[in-house]
C-alpha cells in the first residue's frame, strides 16, 4: 500500500468522523439511531457486494463495475441475480440486524432477556457501553468507512482515480477513422461469419499453463487454429493480449468490431438504454453497411443486456435476433429460459437456419453470433456435455469446442462457404476467480482466435504482440479488403507486417495509457462537452 493510498484512507475516516459529529450535535437521539442504522446497512451492503464480486469475477475492475451501473441490466442471468440478492442483500440485512442487536444489548434495552438483570445492569452501566450507546452515528460511520476501504482496496479505486485524473493523448495520436482511409473491396464481396466465444482462452489447450490444465480441453478449436490461421503471441497456439477497456463481453465486442476500447468516465451516459451507444464510434458494422452488406447479430440471451442491442443497432443497423425475438416469432417457447437465455445447442441450430435464409439474399452478409455456455463461474452443462474431467468447467469447454467444430463442418458443406470467411474469437479471458488459482503465475494467458477460408495469407502470424482491437482491420483484410495504411481505429491489420501498437509501445506502456482519461475520446466518441469544446 503506497503513501498516497494511506493518506486517502486516513482522510476519508476523518471526514466520516466529522460527518458523524455534525449529525450528533444537530439532531436528537432518535434521528441519530435511525440514521446510524441506515449507514450501517449501507456499509454492510458495500462490504458484501465487494465479497460477492470477488467471488464471482476474476480481476474485477471499477470501470467494468461503473459500466454495468450505466448500461441496461435487462436479461441478466437469474442465478447471478439470485446469488447477489442472497449474498449481498440478505447478508446485508442479517448483519445489520446483528449490529442493531449489539447496540440494543450495550444500551440496556434487552433487560427482559436476562434473568439476572443486576449483572446485565452492571454490564451496560460501564463507561464503554455508555459511550457506544450515545455514539450510534460515529460507530455506523466507522462501519461504513471500513467497508468503503475494503471496496477501494479490492477494486483498486485509488489507481483508477489516479488514471482518470491523468490525461493521455495516445488515442488522439493513434486513432485512424475508418472513413478517412481508402478501403478497396474485391470484385466479388465475401461473406463474413464472426463467432464470439464466451471466455475462450488459448490457455485451455496448453498444459504448460500449469494446474488445472492437465489436457487440451478444446481439441476441436486447437485443431482449427493449427489447420487455418491463428495469430499468436508466440510460436505456438496463442492469441491476443487482454487490455483495459476490453475485459468484459460488451467491451470485447466493441473492441473487436471497432478497434477501440470502452472507456467509462464517471459523467458519461453513452452506453445504451435511453442514450446513444458511444455515438461517435465507427464500427465494422457501419463500414460493411456502407458496402451493401446484410448484417445479423444472434445471441442466446437478451440483446439489451449491457447495451449490446444499442451498439449493434446503432452501429451498422444489424438485424438482431435474441431470446425475445425468437419467442415473438414462435420459434422458442414463451416460458423457456436456461442459463442466460437458451443454451448454445439451440444457438447453433438457429444460426444454421439464419445462415441458410440470409445466404439466399441478393447481397453479401455479415453474420455475427455470441456463445454463452462457457460463461463463468462454472459454465452451463447441457445435454451434450460429457464427463471427461472431474471439474465442470473443463467439461463445458470441451463441449463448446465440439459444438463449434461441428458447426464449422456444417458451414464448410454449404454452397455459400466458398465465398465466406469465418472468424472465431474469444471475447475475453475467463472471469472465473478460482479456476486458474494454481496456474503458473508467469504464464501469459491470451484470447483465442482463428480465421478460416481467408483469400489472403499473413506475412507473419506467429510471434505477434496484439490486442483484441487489432481484429477490426484484420477481419476486413480477411475478407480481401485492402486497407490504406493497414490501420483502423487503434487496430493494425495482422496480415500485414505493420507493427501493432502493442509491438510499438510494449504491453505495459500501452495498457497504462489506455487507462488514462482521453479528452479526445470523450469529445469525439462519447460526444461529451469537454474543456476543449467549451
Amino acid at each position: 500500500m503506497d503513501i498516497f493510498t494511506i493518506v486517502i484512507i486516513v482522510a476519508s475516516l476523518f471526514l466520516l468522523t466529522f460527518i458523524a459529529l455534525g449529525v450528533y450535535l444537530h439532531f436528537n437521539m432518535t434521528f441519530r439511531r435511525i440514521f446510524g442504522g441506515f449507514l450501517t446497512f449501507l456499509g454492510c451492503l458495500i462490504f458484501f457486494l465487494t465479497i460477492w464480486m470477488g467471488n464471482k469475477y476474476d480481476r474485477v475492475t471499477l470501470d467494468q463495475f461503473i459500466y454495468q451501473m450505466k448500461s441496461p441490466a435487462t436479461g441478466a442471468n437469474s442465478s447471478l441475480l439470485n446469488s447477489a440478492f442472497i449474498q449481498v442483500g440478505l447478508f446485508g440485512i442479517l448483519t445489520t440486524a446483528f449490529f442493531i442487536f449489539l447496540y440494543l444489548l450495550v444500551s440496556g434495552r434487552l433487560t427482559k432477556l436476562f434473568k439476572n438483570s443486576a449483572k446485565y445492569t452492571k454490564f451496560y452501566s460501564r463507561k464503554f457501553c455508555k459511550y457506544l450507546t450515545h455514539s450510534p452515528i460515529v460507530l455506523s460511520c466507522w462501519i461504513l468507512g471500513l467497508a468503503l476501504i475494503f471496496f477501494v482496496a479490492r477494486l483498486d479505486v485509488i489507481n483508477y482515480v489516479d488514471d482518470i485524473s491523468t490525461d493521455s493523448d495516445l488515442i488522439e495520436r493513434e486513432y485512424v477513422d475508418p472513413f478517412s482511409v481508402e478501403l478497396t473491396y474485391p470484385e466479388k464481396k465475401r461473406n463474413l461469419i464472426y463467432i464470439f466465444l464466451e471466455s475462450m482462452e488459448t490457455t485451455y489447450a496448453d498444459t504448460e499453463a500449469g494446474a488445472p490444465i492437465y489436457d487440451d480441453y478444446i481439441p476441436e478449436l486447437s485443431s482449427l487454429a493449427k489447420d487455418y490461421i491463428n495469430f499468436s503471441h508466440d510460436d505456438d497456439l496463442g492469441g491476443a493480449y487482454s487490455f483495459s477497456g476490453t475485459t468484459w463481453t460488451a467491451a470485447a465486442m466493441v473492441s473487436q468490431t471497432s478497434g477501440m476500447i470502452v472507456q467509462v468516465p464517471l459523467t458519461a451516459e453513452s452506453y445504451g438504454g435511453e442514450n446513444k451507444y458511444i455515438p461517435g464510434l465507427v464500427s465494422i458494422g457501419e463500414v460493411l453497411e456502407k458496402a451493401g452488406y446484410h448484417q445479423t447479430l444472434l445471441v442466446g440471451s437478451d440483446a439489451a443486456f449491457a447495451g449490446r442491442y444499442s451498439y449493434f443497432s446503432e452501429h451498422g443497423n444489424y438485424e438482431i435476433i435474441d431470446i425475445n425475438v425468437l419467442k415473438e416469432q414462435g420459434r422458442l417457447d414463451p416460458d423457456y429460459r436456461e442459463f442466460w437465455g437458451f443454451e448454445d445447442e439451440k444457438l447453433f441450430a438457429y444460426a444454421k437456419e439464419e445462415l441458410t435464409r440470409i445466404a439466399e439474399l441478393d447481397q453479401p452478409f455479415n453474420f455475427t453470433m455470441l456463445t454463452c455456455d462457457t460463461h463463468f463461474p462454472d459454465g452451463y452443462v447441457c445435454r451434450l456435455c460429457e464427463d471427461h474431467y472431474e471439474e465442470q468447467y473443463p467439461n463445458v469447454m470441451r463441449c463448446s469446442s465440439k459444438q463449434v467444430g461441428e458447426f464449422i463442418e456444417w458451414i464448410q458443406q454449404q454452397p455459400f462457404y466458398e465465398n465466406t470467411t469465418i472468424v472465431i474469437c474469444g471475447d475475453h479471458l475467463t472471469m472465473d476467480p478460482d479456476f486458474f488459482e494454481e496456474a503458473d503465475p508467469d504464464y501469459v494467458r491470451t484470447i483465442y482466435n482463428c480465421i478460416i477460408n481467408s483469400p489472403i495469407k499473413p506475412k507473419q502470424s506467429k510471434n505477434r504482440e496484439f490486442g483484441t482491437f487489432d481484429m477490426f482491420p484484420t477481419t476486413l483484410a480477411a475478407l480481401g479488403v485492402k486497407i490504406e495504411g493497414d490501420r483502423l481505429g487503434l487496430g493494425t491489420n495482422l496480415f500485414s507486417k505493420t507493427p501493432t501498437l502493442t509491438e510499438h509501445y510494449g504491453y505495459d506502456i500501452l495498457d497504462n495509457e489506455l487507462k488514462k482519461n482521453s479528452e479526445f475520446y470523450n469529445r469525439e466518441f462519447l460526444q461529451m462537452e469537454t474543456e476543449t469544446t467549451e
